[in-house]
């Protein structure tokens, strides 16, 4: 009974407002007031302040952009409530946008002050916005439509594209903590968001791109190829188009001793024959795989040259190994440097023959 009547206490206490429980519960408020903010930027501005903008999310009516700059992100969401005509909700952001400045000076506050409001969550999406601003780049979309719609559409179509993987705040933070480096997908500041591979993050702070083919073997190496595309040559010279469906990776370290001297990145790739030879041979099928196989390797070799150059492990390949061979495992994790460790790319390939061809 005691338990029972300290719990009704307590409801009573937050429902009348007192001063101690103050902030836990919003205030009440009509739906019409409000302004449902879904995409959220975060700016370097100066030496000192930051610059946030904040953008709802339909397309089906004019969407309204405000910003506004403050030393701390929290001070600048503040701020923005003056900016709008409605009461601006920040519980319903679901896209983080970083520009490359403030990115190249460091994440982390930007990444704690999701972790901390009680309003924002860690399934947001994360994006860094290459050669321009997270205000230009949500501005620019919202000329014709919003960033929030371009933003989902190209979360949406990553399997199709094979154009860039989601990631969420949750997925760098941990990374970050666990192997002091991570990845998140870059947009261009233009009205489409346009994919432009992925930012490194290096101990909090922007370190380089990985653009390209290197885009494309981060992709392979964590199995994100739903819809890749790669044309080669049979050997009768015709142009052949093999669609990527699958792609599983293995990291096997390498010893000299007790020493760790480098990693094995091994892919088995799948693909189906999609345009070209209608009725392969074996001799064919099997220089096709062999092809496909160098394709693929030569890619995640070029991701991996990132991580040595970089000296980064932003792919995550210490802890791959550590899985592989958990009685390593404090040697493995025992420090993040890629700089001194030879990294090779390996793949293998296995091509079936699409139903047109099997008739």
């Amino acid at each position: 009974m005691k338990r029972v009547g300290l719990l009704v206490l307590t409801l009573m206490l937050l429902l009348t407002g007192c001063r101690r429980y103050a902030g836990i519960l919003p205030y009440a408020r009509e739906i019409e007031d409000m302004e449902l903010i879904r995409t959220l930027g975060v700016d370097q501005a100066g030496e000192d302040e930051v610059a946030v903008t904040a953008s709802g999310g339909s397309s089906q009516e004019e969407t309204e952009v405000v910003s506004s700059r403050a030393g701390t992100i929290s001070a600048a969401v503040l701020a923005l409530q003056g900016e709008g005509s409605s009461y601006l909700y920040f519980g319903h952001v679901t896209q983080l946008l970083l520009g490359e400045g403030l990115a190249r000076r460091g994440v982390m506050a930007s990444l704690d002050y999701v972790l901390r409001d009680v309003e924002m969550r860690l399934e947001t999406a994360l994006y860094l916005v290459r050669d321009g601003t997270a205000a230009r780049a949500i501005g620019a979309a919202a000329a014709d439509g919003s960033a929030t719609d371009r933003l989902e559409a190209l979360a949406d179509d990553a399997g199709l594209t094979a154009g860039s993987m989601p990631r969420t705040v949750k997925d760098v933070l941990a990374e970050l903590d666990r192997q002091g480096a991570s990845f998140l997908p870059a947009v261009l500041p233009d009205s489409g968001l346009t994919a432009a591979g992925y930012g490194i993050l290096k101990d909090g702070a922007l370190v380089g791109w990985a653009e390209g083919d290197a885009a494309l073997g981060v992709n392979l190496i964590f199995g994100r190829v739903d819809a890749d595309v790669v044309e080669v040559t049979a050997l009768d010279g015709t142009r052949t188009a093999l669609r990527v469906v699958g792609a599983a990776t293995s990291v096997k370290p390498v010893w000299q001793g007790d020493t760790l001297t480098g990693l094995k990145v091994h892919c088995q790739v799948e693909a189906n024959l999609a345009e070209g030879t209608a009725m392969p041979d074996e001799a064919t099928l099997t220089a096709l795989e062999e092809e496909l196989a160098c394709t693929e390797a030569g890619r995640m070799a070029q991701a991996l040259e990132l991580s040595r150059t970089l000296d980064a492990d932003y792919l995550g390949l210490r802890h791959s190994a550590a899985f592989r061979t958990p009685w390593r495992k404090e040697a493995l994790l025992g420090e993040n440097g890629m700089a001194g460790l030879t990294l090779e790319a390996t793949a293998q390939a296995a091509i079936q023959r699409s139903y047109h061809a099997d008739g």
